[in-house]
């Protein structure tokens, strides 16, 4: 458990990632709930999502 100053604002009881750089920045990332766990099914589905199921890349086609 890490105690924040009240200033900041976050939340108490709210779960964050906690993430330290090398330079000893500390990153606070919001822990969101699973949206896909109650989807029914072919919910977040759309057309776009049909063109990609057949796509194949060929030789260095994503290096252009």
């Amino acid at each position: 458990m890490v105690t924040l100053a009240s200033k900041f604002e976050i939340p108490a009881g709210k779960t964050y990632f906690i993430s330290k750089e090398n330079d000893g920045t500390i990153s606070l990332i919001p822990k969101i709930d699973d949206y896909f766990l109650a989807a029914k099914e072919k919910e977040f589905v759309d057309e776009e999502d049909m063109l990609a199921a057949d796509f194949i890349v060929e030789g260095r086609q994503l290096d252009e």
